[in-house]
């Protein structure tokens, strides 16, 4: 789990506009901080003072510990795969004669059957309360919240039909006739599989998700346990990206995935991978650009950010332990997650497990509503607008972007792909709904 904090100072909201690669403000505080340290040394070599040599030796102590710990922090959640690409990547700046548009996507592994800690997977029957139980947890909380389209907080839901109670179907199937969100598809698969029958696997999956009316003309995904293609040993389908690109996978969602193997060193970048009989093939691969048409399987990742002089790290997991926080949003927006040649086209994806009763408790509550209204409060006003989007909205946006649109995104959220058969009878706007028997 990664821990976060403030962004502030260099790597806070000033970097991200500025078009210098954070690497830049990093070397001027190193710098400062060696200027300082020799400072102190030189003054306390000529004075020889004790109280001056005492102070230079602490303040060395104290910065060898800041590096420490820095140091630390990389190992612990192998961050030396992606740290150097989150340093060194040109910031693109932002168009200051246009408006900025911020849209907040929710991806949420929602998964009816995760166990709590310590407990045993739960019956159907504790299943079908979980989900009930949700549905009223966010009929409250979303109410008195909107964008800058009118349109209440979306949520994209990735459900993991294989394994969860066929009960929980017809209720969740409700939801985006609601103006809630929309159903994607969430793959857990045995470690064993091969490309065959993980592709065997999608198909009879998809086709669960058909009868909910979930899946249409196509579909987003994110891989159980960060295991896409063979990025970790929960998958050893090497060429699984094939086998999502030929059944419909429009986007993935599974990134980012800090503290494991799996995760691609091209951090806070939306880009375009392959299969190559290797694993990990998705490590790097082609940007998305404006004016710029490429194949193969879009990853659009949630933002990784890493702050200093604490080397805080945030990778956007909203947990019990880790819940939003207003503050946490100035790192997401650091990093400047976009399309190339459209800077002011911000994507802020956050990620969690919110089935679970103390998840949803946290998720739903103070923590959420306050970052909601602050996002509302700093983005609905003149020269910028808030979005709440799906997942498949973000995709219909980001290849808008790469086919020259401009302006507003919110008139583009349909570009591509429509909305799935069970969103239609759903307006833009909350829904007071009926709970399902």
């Amino acid at each position: 789990m990664a821990t976060w904090a403030m962004a502030v100072g260099p790597s806070g909201p000033a970097a991200w506009r500025s078009g210098l690669p954070e690497v830049v403000p990093l070397a001027v505080m190193l710098a400062g901080a060696a200027m300082v340290l020799a400072a102190l040394w030189v003054s306390a070599a000529r004075s020889r003072s004790r109280t001056v040599l005492a102070l230079a030796g602490v303040v060395t102590l104290a910065c060898l510990g800041v590096g420490a710990r820095g140091a630390y922090k990389i190992v612990r959640w192998d961050a030396t795969i992606w740290i150097w690409d989150h340093l060194l990547r040109p910031r693109e700046a932002l168009d200051r004669t246009r408006p900025l548009d911020v849209c907040f996507c929710f991806a949420d592994h929602f998964e009816p059957e995760r166990a709590a800690r310590g407990a045993s997977q739960p019956s159907d029957q504790q299943q079908l309360a979980r989900v009930r139980g949700w549905e009223e947890a966010y009929r409250r909380a979303i109410a008195g919240h909107a964008d800058s389209d009118g349109r209440p907080p979306r949520h994209t839901w990735f459900f993991p039909i294989a394994i969860s109670s066929p009960q929980v179907r017809s209720v969740m199937a409700a939801w985006p006739g609601m103006g809630w969100g929309e159903i994607e598809y969430h793959l857990h698969h045995p470690v064993e599989f091969n490309d065959q029958q993980v592709r065997e696997q999608i198909i009879a999956d998809l086709e669960q998700l058909r009868r909910m009316g979930a899946v249409t003309a196509g579909y987003g995904f994110v891989h159980g346990m960060y295991g896409l293609a063979g990025g970790n040993r929960a998958c050893r389908a090497y060429n699984e990206i094939d086998a999502l690109l030929e059944t419909g996978c429009y986007a993935d969602f599974t990134f980012p995935a800090i503290g494991t193997l799996a995760q691609p060193s091209q951090a806070n970048s939306i880009f375009y991978a392959r299969s190559t009989g290797r694993p990990k093939p998705y490590d790097r691969g082609i940007p998305a650009e404006v004016g710029k048409t490429s194949s193969g399987l879009l990853i659009i990742p949630g933002p990784l950010w890493a702050g200093w002089p604490w080397l805080t790290m945030d990778d956007a997991d909203l947990t019990a332990d880790q819940p939003p926080d207003p503050r946490r949003v100035e790192g997401w927006l650091a990093v400047h997650v976009h399309v190339k040649g459209r800077p002011n086209w911000v994507f802020i994806t956050v990620h969690s497990h919110t089935a679970p009763e103390q998840a949803r408790e946290a998720m739903f509550g103070g923590a959420m509503q306050k970052t909601w209204r602050v996002l509302e409060e700093r983005f609905k006003k003149p020269g910028r607008r808030l979005h709440y989007v799906t997942t498949r909205e973000v995709y219909n946006i980001i290849k808008a972007a790469e086919a020259g649109r401009d302006g507003n995104p919110n008139d583009y959220r349909d570009f591509v792909i429509g909305p799935p058969e069970n969103a239609r009878a759903g307006g833009t706007g909350p829904q007071t709904g009926s709970l399902p028997e």
